[in-house]
């Protein structure tokens, strides 16, 4: 889990462009994701091979938002999404792991109004739960730094309001989370600091040893940390990491190699001038002209345009896939290390080795449009 501060903007790719490089090297179940400012024009750029996406945006206006990446392997559907001024909430049901799982973003700020009806909106719907009982995760940014979590036994944490400074208004609606989350069994499992000194993103869960391991590690990608929760849940075997494309289906523009270098883009320019484009869309609407377009032009790749070669092995590069490995190496040395001065040191190394990663993703993107816009002057 991660309050991400924007998961993709305009000008900037880096951040989902790191989870599809770290899903590959890592076995992730769900990436549960708040502060997504998303809205209904981003689509397909937010896609992530071998997961789904489940999104709860805000409406009517920008910022906030909530998202859950969940492996195609379990199916899930949607029980709730809602979006109350700036509060905004999804909550999805994993059928194989007979799990609820819940992604709450509450802004500073938030009137006390705004906030119950979210919880009202989860009571209800956890009130009306199936035999047998199903296991609840609920994740999220509820931005209450007055309040001190202490580990417990079991695992659970005990809370306490530290600052006599918070106003009514949001002292009851931290009581108001606690009255739902107690009448349901929900334990809080983070005690650590989230952003800056402040806990403010907490992991609420009524099974508490599904959890096996949990790390708070500071990252580059946002300035609140990232929370990642070992679990116990059993995946199926099946490894998407590898897949290798089927062809033998119907061809799209993606199974085809643009990059070739005996394409001939003057022949395909003149084909594509050779077609009576007006004589096709003529009378028609524009939905009906779109997939006109899309089909001559499919049918015209697939005709001078070779297919891409299948590609067995993983398609990260070499030094990329290094650091990934690295990474995974020294989050395994973290949690076995009983030293603190070493656990500080490791967290740092994590932290390098996360923004290396970013920068590497860079470099090779501006390598791939430099690469570009040398191929166009060169037409």
């Amino acid at each position: 889990y991660q309050n991400i501060r924007r998961i993709i903007t305009e000008n900037s790719k880096k951040k989902i462009e790191y989870f599809k490089d770290y899903v590959l090297e890592n076995k992730i179940l769900a990436m549960n994701f708040t502060e997504t400012w998303l809205d209904n024009l981003i689509t397909n750029d937010i896609n992530i091979k071998g997961y789904q996406v489940f999104r709860g945006d805000r409406k009517g206006r920008r910022g906030g938002g909530t998202a859950i990446y969940l492996n195609e392997d379990f199916e899930a559907n949607i029980l709730l999404e809602a979006s109350v001024e700036k509060c905004e909430m999804i909550a999805i049901f994993i059928e194989k792991l007979n799990t609820i799982n819940i992604v709450i973003y509450r802004p500073p700020d938030t009137k006390l109004s705004i906030f119950t009806s979210i919880v009202d909106k989860m009571n209800n719907l956890l009130s009306n739960m199936n035999a047998p009982e199903p296991t609840v995760i609920l994740t999220g940014d509820f931005n209450f730094p007055f309040v001190k979590w202490t580990k417990g036994t079991h695992n659970g944490c005990r809370w306490e309001i530290t600052s006599s400074s918070t106003t009514l208004d949001e002292k009851a609606q931290f009581l108001k989370l606690t009255e739902v989350v107690d009448k349901y069994n929900l334990v809080q499992a983070i005690e650590e600091p989230t952003r800056e000194r402040n806990t403010l993103d907490l992991v609420f869960t009524n099974d508490i040893s599904i959890f096996t391991h949990i790390e708070v590690l500071k990252s580059s990608l946002s300035d609140h940390h990232q929370i990642e929760v070992t679990t116990n849940f059993k995946t199926n075997n099946r490894d998407i990491n590898n897949e290798t494309p089927n062809y033998g289906g119907e061809t799209d523009f993606w199974q085809l190699n643009f990059h070739n270098d005996n394409v001939s883009w003057s022949t395909i320019n003149k084909e594509i001038n050779d077609i009576p484009w007006h004589t096709l869309f003529n009378g028609k609407n524009t939905d009906t002209c779109i997939n006109i377009l899309l089909s001559c032009l499919l049918m015209l790749c697939i005709k001078l345009i070779p297919r891409k070669k299948p590609r067995s092995k993983s398609k990260i590069p070499r030094e990329r896939k290094k650091l990934l490995n690295r990474m995974k190496m020294l989050k395994r040395e973290k949690h076995r290390t009983y030293s603190k001065l070493k656990e500080k040191m490791l967290e740092k190394k994590i932290h390098e080795t996360e923004t290396m990663l970013i920068h590497h993703r860079k470099e090779e993107r501006r390598m791939k449009e430099k690469k570009v816009i040398e191929n166009m002057k060169n037409t």
